[in-house]
């Protein structure tokens, strides 16, 4: 599994990740994979806002894949 993180702001200048490639639905996840998507996510929070931190009031957003257990 991978996912796809566009990392932003929102209107109001907030950090903001728009996340795709998440389980859609229902998902069966076992305590392993639900702590390995726990670690990916938590990747995309940091990085959302060390990049919100680093831009203008109005950035251009990033595009980044983050695979998910490798």
């Amino acid at each position: 599994m991978e996912l796809h993180a566009t990392l932003t702001k929102t209107h109001r200048g907030e950090p903001l990740a728009v996340v795709d490639g998440l389980p859609g639905g229902s998902a069966d996840l076992t305590p392993a994979a639900l702590r390995t998507l726990a670690e990916t996510l938590t990747r995309i929070a940091a990085d959302c806002e060390a990049y919100s931190a680093l831009r203008s009031r109005h950035p251009t957003p990033s595009v980044r894949r983050y695979p998910v257990g490798n």
